[in-house]
């Protein structure tokens, strides 16, 4: 059966999970100020305590983003460093696809905090996404979707909030909870991917456009 490790960084934290195909064993939440520095002793942490080795890790999963730059690129290199060293394949998950792929709700909305006034954002039912300011997101939203019923997920839908209540014309619906993709989902992903030999030798962030370039 396949080890796998699987990392995200949910904007304040990181979390590092140790799976046996879709079953956690374990999992390790880290503070953002040291996200980096303790990534590799954390996941050395959770093989020993697992009697484990990298040598019985079949590949690592990473969830690699929209999310805070610099932190996350730190993140995704040492992933790559540590595949590069050990031959460990890699899995690359799209956090926005991450959240939406969570539930069955077709009218879903998930937004991320990009900071600033901007934010990345993904709609389930036509399978868009992008980043915009969030006023142009709503404004998206009201041209396809004016009379629906949307639930919106994600940091980002809680932090603009009360914007999207008053100025999305249809009917919003928030889930204060569902911030950022859950651990099992990252990890079930991950197996997914693997199963289907949809790996990676190097992963990079995943950004869907330029911070100063919109769609």
């Amino acid at each position: 059966m396949p080890y796998l490790i699987t990392v995200q960084y949910p904007y304040q934290y990181l979390t590092v999970t140790l799976s046996d195909n879709t079953s956690i064993i374990s999992t390790e939440t880290i503070s953002k100020f040291q996200a980096v520095g303790s990534l590799i002793p954390t996941i050395q942490q959770l093989l020993v305590s697992n009697n484990l080795a990298l040598t019985d890790i079949s590949c690592i999963g990473i969830n690699t983003g929209p999310g805070p730059f610099n932190t996350l690129r730190s993140i995704i290199a040492t992933a790559n460093g540590i595949s590069f060293a050990k031959q460990i394949p890699l899995v690359s998950c799209n956090g926005l696809e991450l959240l939406l792929q969570e539930n069955e709700i077709t009218n879903q909305v998930a937004i991320l905090d990009a900071f600033g006034s901007d934010a990345y954002y993904a709609i389930k039912k036509s399978q868009e996404q992008g980043y915009n300011s969030i006023t142009e997101i709503i404004a998206k939203l009201n041209d396809e979707y004016a009379t629906e019923t949307i639930d919106f997920i994600g940091n980002g839908a809680i932090k603009y909030k009360e914007i999207i209540a008053q100025s999305f014309t249809g009917v919003a619906q928030f889930n204060d909870e569902h911030l950022f993709a859950s651990p099992q989902q990252l990890v079930n992903e991950t197996y997914k991917k693997f199963s289907q030999n949809i790996t990676e030798k190097e992963i990079f962030p995943l950004y869907f456009a330029s911070p100063v370039v919109k769609s």
